[in-house]
């Protein structure tokens, strides 16, 4: 008997240090968003850039599904994530912000039939995983995230009016976000540096990164699906 309360006051002293250990941890990851977000963007990232076969893609599925609950419950947590955009949207901008991805890749795809250019084909599921979850996230996070708030304060700080404040910046962020893409010639460069305002103008309206976040990841996407129809 002795031996079995030994073994059994071990089990729950155990229990106890695991579920400790698993408080801290939570309390850390949620009490530091913004360290843990962009950690947690570049792992997932990561992950799904690999995941070509299928158990490797199911965990990028599933890691996902965590960075998307972990994001979320993290809007506006601290100051810092407050001043890169990472904040709930004013009222509307969620379903503004998906509507304006669906647009937006709209007028791509009119734009490409008109020029008679092709949108590609259809990558493989990890592709199109990495193009509308993790990939948007992290690309929001630093250009209309980090970099927006960096030119708009300066700019501010420099005497510029907050609407011509706000102007430059998108359109400054466009460019560095088109210049980071490979594609820098022709019409393509074109369409990534007005998707470049369209992002960014969503992130002026909204006050919000994350709904900006949204209309990329949905803009993506929907391109993605759009690249399976034939362009005459």
């Amino acid at each position: 008997m002795s031996g079995l309360r030994n073994v059994y006051s071990h089990g729950v002293g155990l229990n106890a240090a695991l579920a400790r250990i698993a408080r801290i941890f939570q309390n850390t990851v949620m009490g530091n968003p913004e360290l843990f977000l962009p950690i947690a963007c570049l792992f997932v990232w990561q992950v799904t850039a690999i995941a070509a076969r299928p158990l490797v893609l199911a965990c990028a599925f599933f890691l996902t599904a965590l960075l998307f609950i972990y994001a979320y419950r993290v809007l506006g947590r601290t100051e810092c994530l407050r001043r890169v955009g990472w904040a709930s949207p004013r009222q509307g901008f969620w379903a503004y912000s998906f509507i304006a991805g669906i647009a937006a890749a709209g007028g791509v795809w009119w734009f490409a039939r008109i020029l008679h250019q092709s949108l590609g084909g259809v990558p493989p599921a990890h592709r199109v995983l990495l193009a509308s979850s993790s990939g948007p996230m992290i690309e929001e996070l630093l250009f209309r995230g980090l970099i927006y708030w960096l030119i708009f304060e300066c700019l501010k700080r420099a005497g510029v009016s907050v609407r011509m404040a706000v102007c430059v910046t998108v359109f400054l962020t466009a460019l560095a976000f088109a210049f980071s893409h490979n594609d820098r010639n022709g019409p393509r460069l074109y369409a990534t540096i007005l998707t470049g305002v369209a992002f960014g103008w969503m992130r002026a309206q909204s006050d919000s990164t994350a709904a900006a976040t949204v209309m990329h990841a949905v803009y993506n996407l929907a391109l993605l699906l759009a690249a399976m129809l034939p362009v005459a």
